[in-house]
């Protein structure tokens, strides 16, 4: 390779160039594992803000599904079932007061008409015992007599039955009349307010839980879009990695060129050292230059992309900020909300007693009636077989002529009988249907206002469980931010580093440029020997930017006949960046 000559090269030039090459390899060393340090710490701190925005994620998610939202609804539907309820329970109480006090005049109506019935056979029994007297021992008077005061025993027993059913369903009916009067009382006292202040207290918990899941996503979208940042930038603090290794490349070019200027076999005169030393400090001012250059891009890359993250944290932080005012007033809201629940489930369960006796009163009262019901065919059966006896005893009477004016003076007093028993029966059947519709109302009461949701306690523990987690989850926000923000600072600061590392970098490349130039750039051809120098040098790389720079500054050597070797086996770092 032939140089053009610009100025004759004196001997004390390359005598110097040694001392040169190991300043420049010093500094060269210097610069990399101070660059080493710094860019290990930031990707240590990238590593630790990366773990712990992934725990922030999580504990967001947690926040997210902190109340299942089928289950959620369930409770809000409880509690507003219940306090819709409650408000209508006025109602409810007042028509169940009017279906009991039916009962209780139906009761006190049917135990009436079967004293009637009663003394109405008791003087049918009398009836009996005066047709053998009347008969004066006529043939078949008797025993007619003895079959109808046989009749007449049963029905006395099955008309005591039912005044004794009658008896038990009225004993029950005041007891249930004064639960009643109670919850009635107690209805009065608290409704409207305490239904109304429920029914609000299950829109805002509603409304809060939204407003809560909103904000911790808002959060985690921030979170997961400084994670995705993260995630990019360890590919990019690959910088630091690559540019010491350049760095430290660039020192063995001047280790190479300084074992070259000390061999007589290489550089046998100052005019063989000067043409290659120009070579080898050239190719090493341009691999320097070519390691500054993208150092400095690529950290100021770095720079904004950490600033950016940075400003997610400002926004991030006062979202949490937000949110610690809402969370203290949720607790104090789930507070007063515990209270609302705890009192009214307190009525709702005075509620449930009287719903159970009135809903077992109306029971009874159906069963009874029912009963009642197949026993009034024995009033009517007893009217039938009094006015037969009537009818037998007009006809038999009819038979006796003058004799049987007794007997017919009988006969006219059991009709007699037969209209009030006629009387009895319809009252009694008027009564039953009074006391059946009653009794069928308060079951239906009951049955309509009984919660299909579950309790308020359960409910509430539902709340609890979901206020809970959220707090749990949300407790981290504030401090895992602050230490995400720390260590981002760390980071902005280990990437801002021009004045650091590039200056020197910057101070290298000058100085080799002149040592380069001082070499002059004669006709000199490199020696074959001088050219392998070269490509010792090019094995040395590792990356496909320093064999691009190499190519572009030991072209010549192509053209010579010596061309720079290429290896197959190395690792191309360009690749992580």
């Amino acid at each position: 390779m032939e140089w053009v000559e610009q100025e004759v090269l004196v001997p004390d030039v390359v005598a110097a160039l040694g001392p040169a090459l190991n300043a420049l390899e010093a500094e060269l060393d210097l610069v990399a594992s101070g660059l080493d340090k710094r860019f290990v710490d930031a990707g240590h701190s990238l590593a630790h803000a990366y773990d712990i925005v992934e725990k922030l994620i999580a504990s967001l998610d947690r926040v997210t599904n902190a109340l299942d939202r089928e289950a959620a609804d369930r409770a809000i539907a409880t509690m507003q079932g219940n306090a819709d309820r409650l408000a209508r329970l006025p109602v409810v109480q007042a028509d169940r007061q009017r279906s009991l006090d039916i009962i209780q005049q139906a009761t006190s109506t049917v135990q009436d008409e079967v004293l009637r019935v009663d003394r109405t056979l008791d003087f049918l029994q009398i009836c009996g015992r005066n047709i053998k007297v009347a008969a004066a021992g006529a043939p078949g008077y008797s025993d007619f007599a003895d079959a109808m005061i046989a009749k007449l025993d049963v029905s006395e027993r099955e008309m005591h039955q039912i005044s004794k059913e009658v008896a038990q369903l009225a004993a029950t009916v005041p007891c249930v009349v004064e639960v009643n009067r109670v919850l009635a009382s107690e209805c009065a006292r608290l409704c409207p307010h305490v239904p109304d202040k429920l029914a609000a207290d299950a829109i805002g918990l509603q409304n809060n839980q939204v407003d809560t899941a909103d904000r911790a996503d808002r959060i985690a979208t921030v979170a997961r879009d400084i994670r995705t940042k993260l995630s990019a930038s360890h590919g990019a603090m690959q910088i630091g990695d690559i540019t010491r290794q350049r760095l430290e490349h660039a020192a063995q070019i001047c280790r190479i060129l300084d074992a070259a200027l000390a061999d007589s076999d290489i550089t046998p005169d100052s005019t063989a050292a000067a043409a290659l030393m120009g070579q080898g400090l050239s190719l090493l001012a341009a691999q320097v230059a070519d390691a500054t250059q993208d150092f400095q891009h690529q950290s100021r890359l770095l720079a904004t992309s950490f600033q950016s993250i940075g400003a997610q944290l400002a926004a991030m932080l006062l979202l949490s900020d937000e949110g610690a005012v809402e969370r203290g007033s949720h607790a104090a809201f789930l507070e007063v909300l515990e209270q609302s629940v705890a009192e009214v489930d307190s009525v709702t369960a005075r509620l449930r007693d009287a719903d159970t006796r009135s809903t077992r009163l109306g029971a009874e009262a159906s069963v009874t009636v029912e009963r009642l019901g197949q026993r009034l065919t024995t009033i009517y059966r007893v009217t039938n077989d009094v006015q037969i006896m009537a009818w037998n005893t007009d006809l038999r009477s009819y038979r006796m002529g003058r004799a049987g004016d007794g007997l017919a003076r009988i006969a006219a007093e059991i009709r007699g009988l037969v209209k009030t028993l006629e009387s009895v029966s319809g009252s009694v059947a008027t009564a039953f249907e009074r006391l059946n519709s009653a009794a069928g109302a308060i079951s239906s009461e009951s049955e309509s206002e009984t919660p299909r949701d579950g309790t308020l306690e359960t409910a509430l523990d539902v709340i609890r469980a979901g206020a809970q987690l959220t707090r749990e989850g949300m407790s981290g926000l504030d401090r895992h931010a602050v230490m995400i923000r720390d260590l981002v600072d760390e980071m902005i600061g280990a990437v801002e580093c021009e004045t650091v590392f590039s200056d020197p970098m910057l101070e290298i490349v000058a100085r080799s440029e002149g040592l380069a130039k001082s070499c002059g750039q004669g006709d000199t051809l490199l020696t074959e020997q001088a050219s392998r120098v070269l490509q010792d040098i090019s094995r040395t790389y590792t990356m496909s930017s320093e064999r691009q720079v190499h190519s572009g500054i030991v072209a010549v050597s192509s053209e010579q006949g010596f061309p720079v070797e290429r290896t197959n086996d190395l690792v191309d770092c360009d690749g992580l960046f």
